[in-house]
């Protein structure tokens, strides 16, 4: 099985053959590709158009369908290859269900797929209607023509104006065909993968002792070649006479050479007062009164080499044995290892009484001297005020009562809420808690509960009945019910209703006013008297006439 990057190599290989319209050669290139992608038989089938291989374009276009049944553009060109072969009946339903894929769009733009080619819905109509031309049906044609003629879009598609024209003198008219270079193409991104890249970049030789040498890999101990070896002994070992310079001397023709003081130079000839030198590599002339004879302090080497002599010779005697280790000393067996002695005792735990010790074993107490008690001290002595015993460590505070408990209160009206509290909180704990969370004032709240093995609610009126009710908490959850209260002498109060409705615009006359306008919601806090009410109205609180509102409907 061919590997990915072998596949996509050969698709671009194809699509590049196909741009300089080799076609064959692209047909070869996109036929070697095994197990074809949609897009891969699409542009098998497209070639195969290009060639004039009409009926196993057919088939190519029927392969990618079965791989992607939505791909419109396959529809299409699968109708124009069965309109070329004859077959116009299935290519007139191949048109009609690439319009159907289209849903109701002007065109279909396939760039974001790779293909770089836009299907458009008054192309297909315009097909459609040349093959209902080409089956006498000239009633639709002209329909088709006429649908097609409102929804084109470019220039080009004034071909439907003169298909228009052809019908009416009853001539035929050529099919919209898509170029023969349109193809799906790879992405360039993954093209530019396939290929090494050398992020590091190749290292070049700056400076090296071997003569042209252009070696920049990891290579340790390399040995150089024959040329090279006899150029770096030149180097290392120059002909001829060390000699130091002396003074200056400056060149007056081609043949010298230019020397400062303190340079050392080999002489290999003296003639006429002129000295032969080989300084940096370069041969020339230097007067010999500009030059001092040195000696030569350097040793050779086993090979002849000149050798430093700063550079230590290696050493020629053996490295001395490693002194040899004392074996450890045998151990015992267990039988004669010294007895472990014995752990002490750990002190018994002080109970905050006075323990006097205990007399050792097989001891008898020592006798009582004269005058002396049984307390150890004489009678005309008095024995030392023992400390008090000190009080046992008070126990730590039960942590029943400090666990959170789920409190789950539900509203006979309106829905189920959970509220986490302490256990054994307070009745007025728990009132402003479930206030708070209804948005209700709490002069207009009762709780509920029921006692164990009773249907009947009892209202939790008291901090006894309070009491009572945490005495039905099941596995850290307290169930409540919630009431509104109401007063049945004096019908219904506005407090029995957590929010209420503006029935007038109200304008602040004082700082503690809360305007309002008609119809804006109110959250009742308290009440302040019969006729003023406080709540709370788009973030501002404070009071304002009871007259002015009425119960939110519910």
């Amino acid at each position: 099985m061919a590997t990915l990057k072998e596949t996509i190599r050969l698709w671009d290989e194809g699509v590049a053959a196909c741009d300089k319209g080799e076609f064959r050669t692209a047909l070869d290139k996109f036929m070697e590709i095994q197990d074809p992608s949609a897009k891969i038989l699409f542009n098998i089938g497209t070639v195969q158009m290009a060639l004039g291989q009409v009926q196993p374009a057919a088939k190519s276009f029927s392969s990618t369908l079965e791989k992607d049944e939505h791909l419109s553009v396959a529809y299409f060109q699968r109708g124009l290859a069965y309109f070329k072969c004859g077959r116009d009946q299935e290519g007139l339903r191949d048109f009609q269900e690439s319009y159907q894929r289209l849903r109701r769009n002007a065109l279909i733009d396939y760039k974001q797929l790779g293909l770089r080619y836009k299907l458009c819905a008054c192309e297909v109509l315009y097909n459609t209607a040349l093959v209902h031309f080409k089956l006498g049906q000239t009633a639709q044609c002209r329909e088709m023509l006429l649908e097609a003629q409102k929804v084109k879009i470019e220039p080009r598609h004034n071909i439907i104006d003169r298909a228009l024209e052809c019908l009416e003198r009853h001539q035929t008219f050529q099919p919209i065909e898509m170029p023969s270079n349109v193809l799906f193409r790879p992405a360039s991104s993954i093209i530019q993968n396939l290929e090494k890249k050398d992020y590091l970049g190749k290292a070049k030789v700056v400076s090296s002792i071997t003569d042209k040498d252009d070696f920049s890999g990891f290579e340790p101990l390399r040995r150089p070649k024959e040329s090279q070896a006899k150029s770096l002994d030149a180097v290392l070992r120059p002909e001829g006479t060390p000699y130091r310079v002396v003074r200056d001397h400056m060149p007056n023709s081609a043949d010298e050479l230019e020397v400062r003081v303190g340079n050392m130079v080999f002489v290999a000839a003296q003639v006429e007062g002129w000295c032969s030198v080989s300084f940096n590599n370069k041969i020339g002339l230097v007067p010999a009164v500009c030059l001092e004879e040195m000696e030569d302090k350097r040793g050779k080497g086993d090979e002849g080499r000149i050798r430093d002599s700063k550079v230590p010779e290696p050493p020629r005697t053996k490295p001395p044995s490693p002194p040899v280790r004392p074996d450890p000393p045998a151990r015992l067996p267990p039988l004669l290892m010294p007895p472990k002695k014995a752990l002490p005792t750990p002190p018994e735990e002080d109970t905050g009484f006075f323990t006097p010790p205990s007399a050792p074993p097989n001891r008898a107490p020592p006798p009582l001297l004269r005058g002396q008690s049984d307390n150890g001290f004489r009678d005309n002595e008095e024995a030392p005020i023992s400390p008090p015993a000190r009080p046992p460590p008070p126990r730590p505070p039960s942590l029943a009562s400090e666990l959170p408990v789920v409190v789950k209160v539900h509203h006979t009206d309106s829905y189920t809420c959970a509220i986490r509290s302490k256990t054994g909180a307070s009745l007025r704990d728990l009132t402003v808690m479930v206030a708070n969370k209804f948005e209700m004032s709490e002069d207009v709240v009762t709780l509920w509960y029921k006692k164990d093995r009773d249907e009947a609610l009892t209202e939790v009126a008291q901090e006894e009945d309070m009491a009572d009710a945490w005495g039905t908490v099941r596995e850290g959850q307290l169930t409540l019910w919630l009431k509104d209260r109401k007063d049945h002498d004096e019908g219904v109060s506005p407090m029995q209703f957590s929010k209420v409705v503006a029935l007038y615009d109200y304008e602040a006359k004082e700082p503690g006013d809360l305007g309002f306008m008609e119809g804006d919601v109110i959250t009742i806090m308290s009440q302040v008297n019969e006729d003023w009410l406080e709540g709370r109205s788009r973030g501002n609180v404070g009071i304002f006439p009871a007259g002015y509102v009425k119960p939110c409907d519910k």
